[in-house]
């Protein structure tokens, strides 16, 4: 017998977890569950009880000890010293923490086989199938009790298999590669209730209850701080009873040994993913059910490790028989109820892919286009009055076009929306525009005070009348348009159910009616042959109704002949507002994140051109 020095180095946080789950001092349960490698070390516990609670509370949390034992017989092989690295490698450290520095004389193991790096999902890839799909290595189930899942979005006989894995009526027995490929599509179905794992077996098992059973009793809500907080609709509890048992195989030994089954053949391809580590029947195995790696194994042979085995049963259920005795029984519900209450991992990770796809390819436009590019480039020069503006925003257009329509001198300072300048925000502190500053130290913003401004100006031709009763219906009418008109606009954009398209289309016609009825009745314009305040305010809607209502909401041409065709057309051909406008390809692209549904286009147009439709 020779005495041999062994230091056990525990950390703090450990420490802790483990008085937390013994709130009454004992330790000795949580001791017989630690590795029988290190349980070795001392046959009957006594070396890890005695001074783990002796030393426990001692910084730096290490135990020393000198113990006999007989090292041919009780020292911890190179394989089980392999069991722990590989366990760090599965779990991102042991389940204690625990390190036994090996004795000189032993070799010390190799490094964990690191995980394979994650794959960017690739939509537009083409799989053996000749479908189109998605891979990611993470975890897909919330809970973590299955790794590597695949998130393929067409695998073969889909339909087949989420019927087969939705009923479960007989046991059901998968490789490896089908489990990763089709749970997915169907774990909204069920609820990770609870897992087992077995220490001297290769197998775990796994319960699921189905979702629409509800939280138990007594299960605690989740208390992570950054969980997204949603509003849920409460849902009646016990609409289905139905639980299954996943059971785990790590080993066709093992399946073998526990169904009395040859394990099935692996016809789906899976060598392009590791995942984890797969035991052979000679493989070592730590207590957690954990697989160690056989010596030799590299990244470049690992794909040839066996395949894990899974089996899916009803475990109980009300009962087939009805007379809820616990025979399992069939879900009370359809598999298509079940996925109105929670989309499968691969549609949710498939939606998110294409929001962020979608973020990604569409940015903003920083820069005008068309005549409003040559505009720009026209007034680039450093002036006494400068308009801070953006080339889509159409409350910028108004005061642009009154410059325009003016004849005034002005610099035109192209604004990114996300990287304000520091001038800007010393004359609006929110930052928006348009905004001007005239001279060293004036400025001012919002749209209808800047034209006004412009107007006490007296510079050019006026845009309100010299009358104050015609001023005053002008301001009145343009007090209309800011309340009614532009706040109609963004309703009927913005709105993505249908009805409610309809009924927006129809209130902004409506609104727009009541102004063209104000209107001169000979115009063109609002009060006859020359542009004015009114349709300044009104012009940059005009064009939007066209480039953006009409691809997006299906907002009809006016009617030929009629006194709103008469305005429209006056409008869009007005030179101010023709240097003022982009290419369509603008005004599309920076209102496409608030029309993602279209509705019928033939439906919404006769909802406009309905009733006394526009005058």
């Amino acid at each position: 017998m020779n005495q041999t020095d062994v230091a056990l180095h525990i950390p703090p946080a450990s420490i802790q977890a483990i008085h937390q789950s013994s709130p009454d001092g004992s330790l000795h349960h949580h001791l017989q569950s630690l590795p029988p490698n290190l349980q070795g070390l001392d046959a009957n516990g006594t070396l890890f009880q005695q001074h783990y609670l002796s030393d426990a509370h001692q910084a730096p949390h290490r135990l020393h000890a000198s113990h006999p034992f007989n090292q041919n017989a009780a020292l911890p092989s190179q394989a089980q010293f392999q069991a722990i690295s590989v366990a760090d490698y599965q779990h991102g450290g042991n389940r204690f923490n625990l390190i036994a520095a090996p004795p000189q004389h032993i070799q010390a193991p190799p490094p964990p086989i690191p995980r394979p790096p994650q794959q960017l999902p690739d939509l537009e890839s083409q799989t053996q199938y000749g479908q189109l799909q998605d891979v990611d290595d993470t975890p897909v189930t919330s809970q973590g009790q299955f790794q590597g899942l695949k998130l393929i979005a067409h695998p073969p006989n889909l339909g087949e298999w989420r019927n087969k894995l939705f009923h479960v009526d007989e046991t059901i027995t998968l490789t490896e590669a089908e489990f990763q490929t089709y749970f997915p599509h169907i774990d909204n179905v069920y609820s990770h209730r609870s897992t087992q794992r077995h220490k001297r077996k290769r197998f775990v098992s796994h319960y699921w209850d189905c979702r629409l059973k509800g939280r138990p009793p007594g299960t605690k809500k989740s208390t992570d701080p950054d969980k997204k907080k949603r509003k849920r609709v409460a849902r009646e509890r016990d609409l289905c009873d139905v639980k299954i048992k996943i059971t785990e195989y790590f080993d066709g030994a093992e399946f073998a040994e526990q169904t009395g089954q040859q394990p099935p053949a692996d016809t789906m391809d899976n060598n392009t993913y590791l995942g984890p580590t797969a035991l052979s029947a000679q493989s070592q195995v730590s207590p957690w059910g954990v697989p160690s790696v056989p010596s030799g194994i590299t990244m470049g042979n690992a794909a040839a490790l066996p395949k894990k085995y899974y089996t899916i049963q009803r475990v109980n259920g009300n009962g087939g028989n009805g007379k809820g005795d616990g025979v399992p029984g069939p879900h009370k519900h359809t598999l298509e109820e079940s996925d109105k209450v929670k989309k499968n991992s691969v549609v949710r990770y498939t939606m998110k892919s294409e929001r962020d796809k979608k973020k990604v390819q569409k940015t903003y436009h920083k820069k005008a286009t068309g005549h409003a590019l040559a505009t720009v480039k026209a007034h680039s020069r450093e002036e006494d009055l400068k308009l801070f503006g953006s080339c889509f925003c159409p409350f910028v257009q108004r005061a642009w076009i009154s410059l325009e329509v003016k004849g005034m001198k002005y610099q035109y300072i192209e604004v990114d929306p996300y990287k304000k300048p520091q001038l800007l925000l010393e004359i609006n502190p929110r930052g928006l525009v348009p905004a001007i500053r005239h001279g060293p130290t004036w400025s001012a913003y919002e749209s209808t005070v800047i034209m006004e401004y412009f107007e006490d100006l007296k510079i050019g031709p006026p845009l309100l009348p010299s009358d104050p009763q015609t001023r005053a219906t002008c301001r009145l009418w343009t007090d209309h348009i800011n309340r009614h008109i532009v706040p109609g606009f963004y309703r009927l954009l913005q709105a993505q159910d249908e009805g409610d398209q309809m009924n927006y289309a129809t209130e902004l016609r409506d609104e727009i009616a009541k102004l063209v009825e104000a209107a001169d009745a000979d115009g063109p314009f609002f009060l006859g042959r020359n542009i004015g305040f009114v349709d300044v305010q009104m012009a940059p809607w005009v064009v939007r109704l066209k480039k953006v209502l009409g691809p997006y909401r299906g907002w009809p041409a006016p009617e030929e002949g009629s006194r709103w065709a008469r305005w429209v057309t006056a409008i869009e051909n007005e030179p101010s507002v023709k240097a003022t406008t982009s290419d369509d390809t603008l005004y599309l692209d920076s209102y496409e994140r608030y029309a993602e549904n279209r509705p019928n286009t033939s439906q919404l147009a006769n909802a406009v051109n309905s009733g006394r439709g526009l005058p």
